[in-house]
């Protein structure tokens, strides 16, 4: 169940309660997925939205790919539009080898390394280049192009990556002799307006088929010009969160994007704790769109950041770390690892779950379902929830109920999605009883009852039976300032997986969308 990591006081949770009631929120809707599964993922990408197979083919795609890297690095591509570079890099080199020759040429020149004179992509640079370096990673710079210094720079460099070695992680593999020598190269270059940095590859091809461990390189900006806060503070979170791109890829390049992004942005949290520039993604999230599947990926848009909400509160619950870092991330992409071959690789949800029962000897579905209810009182659920005004997720549904007195309230869940409804003692109540109905057990439904009184908030969990069924009956007097019941699609099941392109984990189509749920409730 949802255990909130810190104190809470009574008088200020029934605030909180008497003024969340939020406009109605509908949960999104899609059709249920009928393919069969595949174990095969060369060619791995992700498209804004389901085209027809005949009209959506490898070639296609590759072909969509090479633009929108285009778009990330033109010149003339505003500041807000700038598709992610990291990302973008990473699904044109899963597919450029479906390029035409003519278009294969211009995708190799995007993985062109900056050159700090002459014609350098993606922008002109000139100057005298630099370096500084230690055994594992070498900067390279224009001491006249950098608004931080660049020792400070760099000591952040090595802290970032001493860290996640330290705690663990795969280094970044050597790429023989490009940059000079087979450390990591760090660049710091003029980027255009919009780009915080990019880590890719130049690697050629896989050393195997199915081995998707590639080597890295990373560019930084050098000045952050136009960015919020400082320019080491946007050098900061960029270099922790650029590499731990660089480290994800020693493990696999082609995992889903969504669980990339979001753990490279929880991370940067972690390194940096007092920046917190990945709060400006939760305005995008589980939290405050909790009928969007969490695994959702889309070209252009943050949500997939906003996930990082979800792996911070599994961190804050399940914190044991080693070395400076939570291992459950790491068991995660321990799990995720491609290097041994497809029999051993897992896809995203299927790493997460792994790790959570290794580690915490819990599932993904649970802690989902514990997830979703927290979200609905954020202030009290996550460490800086209160000091940082993180949202609360939205209501569904809400009524106030006098004794006698029942409603039900309905929703429809796609997977990874959940629906909150509030009832509030309407006067001479003393019990309330909850019933859910739910698709069936092996949809992985859930249902949480929150209850936020005089002496604090507490989490129950239904238990349903086969059928999707569960009943409880909980106080619903003076003390109570409100129940809430948070109704759980926690589906991970997949198919078509790596034959598609859907948003979703393994690009596979979600089984157990679109799935009927209903409470109710009633006052005595």
């Amino acid at each position: 169940m949802p255990n909130p990591p810190r104190a809470r006081a009574s008088a200020l949770l029934l605030a909180v309660v008497a003024t969340s009631v939020i406009a109605l929120v509908a949960p999104t809707l899609s059709t249920p997925a009928v393919a069969a599964p595949s174990p095969s993922r060369v060619g791995t990408t992700h498209a804004k939205k389901q085209a027809p197979a005949a009209h959506w083919t490898r070639a296609t795609r590759a072909k969509h790919a090479l633009a929108r890297a285009k778009k990330a690095f033109a010149a003339e591509t505003p500041a807000g539009e700038r598709p992610d570079a990291t990302l973008a890099l990473r699904n044109l080199w899963l597919l450029k080898d479906s390029l035409p020759a003519a278009d294969r040429r211009a995708a190799n020149k995007l993985y062109q390394r900056p050159k700090l004179s002459g014609d350098c992509p993606p922008k002109r640079c000139s100057g005298v280049p630099a370096l500084l370096g230690d055994e594992n990673v070498l900067m390279h710079y224009d001491p006249t192009e950098l608004a931080y210094d660049p020792n400070v720079a760099f000591a952040n460099v090595k802290y970032v990556a001493d860290t996640y070695a330290n705690s663990g992680y795969r280094r970044p593999k050597s790429d023989g002799t490009r940059g000079g020598d087979g450390r990591v190269d760090i660049y710091v270059a003029q980027l255009e307006p919009g780009l915080y940095g990019y880590c890719t590859t130049d690697q050629k091809k896989l050393v195997k088929p199915g081995h998707f461990d590639v080597w890295a390189y990373c560019v930084l900006d050098a000045d952050y010009v136009g960015f919020p806060r400082t320019p080491l503070e946007n050098f900061q979170v960029t270099i922790a969160h650029e590499y731990y791109h660089a480290t994800q890829f020693a493990y696999d390049i082609a995992d889903d994007p969504w669980f990339q992004e979001a753990t490279a942005a929880w991370v940067e949290d972690e390194m940096y704790p007092t920046i917190n520039d990945n709060y400006q993604y939760l305005k995008d999230s589980p939290i405050t769109h909790p009928g969007k599947p969490m695994d959702t990926f889309k070209n252009g848009a943050v949500f997939h950041y906003g996930v990082w909400s979800f792996f911070r509160y599994l961190t804050e619950h399940y914190p044991a770390k080693t070395g400076s870092l939570p291992t459950l991330l790491l068991d995660m992409w321990k799990n995720a690892d491609s290097s041994k071959g497809p029999r051993k690789d897992r896809y995203s949800t299927q790493a997460i779950n792994k790790a959570l029962k290794k580690d915490a000897h819990t599932s993904l579905t649970k802690q989902f379902a514990n997830f979703s209810a927290a979200t609905r009182a954020p202030a009290f659920t996550f460490l800086e929830g209160a000091t940082l005004g993180y949202p609360g997720k939205p209501l569904a549904g809400s009524a106030s109920l006098p004794a006698g007195k029942r409603k039900s309230f309905k929703s429809k869940l796609d997977h990874l999605t959940s629906s909150t409804f509030q009832v509030t003692p309407g006067g001479g109540t003393s019990k309330l009883k909850v019933t859910v109905k739910m698709a069936r057990k092996q949809t992985s439904p859930s249902a949480v009852v929150a209850i936020y009184s005089t002496s604090g908030l507490s989490f129950v969990t239904l238990k349903l039976n086969k059928k999707g069924v569960g009943k409880k009956t909980v106080v619903f007097d003076g003390t109570v300032g409100a129940v809430e019941v948070t109704l759980v699609n926690a589906s991970t099941r997949y198919r078509d997986c790596y034959r598609r392109s859907t948003p979703y984990s393994c690009s596979g189509r979600p089984v157990d969308n679109n799935l009927k749920a209903r409470v109710q409730v009633k006052a005595s």
